[in-house]
């Protein structure tokens, strides 16, 4: 019983550290989006404002967002800069903590305490994907506005109308629709993965939660109607 006591402090406190690399990790994300957004790194490469000139190619990422110039003698220009360091150390401490206090939880839900720990990680995982979920919905806007406002060239970086927008309920995606049948996902496709994953850990968790607490209520009532031998 001490063993798993302790298991369950030390699981506390890792997800205490998952929190808070959970909110670095976002506010991260966030800074580099805006960063990203409107540095117009392409247009300042492409006229020679920084770098050392020349031919170059781009190079774009969603996770963390950034968009870099890479010369032909190496130099690499980065919009995001040191925030893609400080995003990927943030990220690795979070699966790590994560990672670990999962285990914690795994290795101490056995007994009477299995019930509420697996709700306990149930109702996280819940949190944790409507959180997402609610994300990928704010930085798409509103589904009543128009084309041009959801899909402005600042996020696209397409200097043309979208004809269309497609919206997909789950996982959540913005999808901009041009005349010329090109698409550009508004969402990063890492956030769709995350969703499903933390779909499958709740379902899971819920599922254990329901099962745990009937093997408890089943062992109460054998208890409750064990005759006594004693006499």
């Amino acid at each position: 019983m001490p063993n798993i006591r302790a298991s369950q402090r030390d699981a506390d406190r890792l997800w205490g550290v998952f929190g808070a690399a959970l909110g670095a990790t976002f506010v991260v994300w966030m800074v580099s989006w805006l960063v990203t957004g409107i540095s117009e790194q392409d247009e300042r490469c492409a006229q020679g404002m920084i770098g050392p000139g020349g031919s170059f190619r781009l190079e774009e990422s969603s996770f963390p967002p950034d968009v870099s110039c890479v010369y032909e003698d190496g130099t690499t220009l980065s919009s995001a800069g040191a925030l893609v360091w400080i995003f990927w150390a943030a990220f690795v401490v979070l699966t790590v903590s994560g990672l670990g206090a999962l285990a914690l939880e795994l290795t101490g839900i056995r007994g009477a305490k299995a019930a509420p720990r697996l709700s306990k990680l149930a109702i996280t995982g819940a949190a944790a994907l409507a959180a997402v979920y609610a994300l990928a919905f704010f930085t798409t806007g509103s589904p009543k506005s128009d084309p041009l406002q959801t899909c402005s060239a600042f996020t696209t970086g397409i200097y043309e109308r979208a004809q269309s927008v497609h919206r997909t309920p789950f996982p959540a995606q913005t999808t901009c629709v041009y005349a010329d049948g090109t698409t550009y996902d508004l969402v990063p496709g890492w956030m769709g993965t995350l969703e499903w994953t933390l779909l499958a850990a709740t379902s899971v968790c819920a599922a254990g939660a329901v099962r745990a607490g009937r093997h408890a209520d089943a062992g109460a009532t054998l208890r409750v109607t064990e005759p006594d031998q004693s006499r």
